[in-house]
């Protein structure tokens, strides 16, 4: 019985190395063989080459086919793309934290905008650290200067 296994695996293996066809003949219909179509086809194309045939015989037929990678080609080509996914990353990553950091501007303009419209008594450091307070017209000159920050910062 175990002599007898070797014949029947071969006996599976044999069809998975024939070719397969594919054409349409001139009434439209589509056929499917491991057989070559016959001359007077109107479309055919080999959907399953055999193992068995030699590949310089495909790349002999057509000289501008692409020739398979190296190891060391298709591992260079993974270092360029995980260097660029890295830089792409990283330009993201800046790009956010510009955004955030305009938002964050934005905000603490628009808040000095909003505390010098409400008045009071406002003060700003002296020469010598001291608390000076601001006249009217100091004031309003700030509010002016506050608005075009503001403007600047949140467009």
């Amino acid at each position: 019985m175990i002599r007898y296994f070797p014949l029947a695996l071969c006996l599976f293996v044999l069809p998975a190395w024939a070719d397969l066809y594919k054409w349409t003949d001139e009434n439209g219909k589509v056929h499917y063989s491991d057989q070559p179509p016959p001359g007077d086809v109107k479309q055919s194309e080999s959907i399953k080459q055999s193992k068995s045939a030699p590949a310089d015989a495909a790349a002999a037929a057509n000289p501008n086919a692409a020739k398979p990678k190296t190891a060391a080609e298709l591992d260079m080509e993974f270092r360029k793309r995980r260097v660029e996914a890295a830089e792409a990353e990283a330009k993201a990553q800046k790009t956010a934290e510009a955004a955030d950091e305009k938002k964050r501007n934005c905000d603490r303009a628009t808040a000095q905008v909003a505390a010098m419209e409400r008045g009071g008594r406002i003060t700003r450091p002296g020469p010598n650290g001291e608390q000076i307070y601001m006249s009217d017209d100091e004031i309003a000159k700030e509010v002016v200067s506050s608005k075009k920050a503001a403007e600047s910062w949140c467009k």
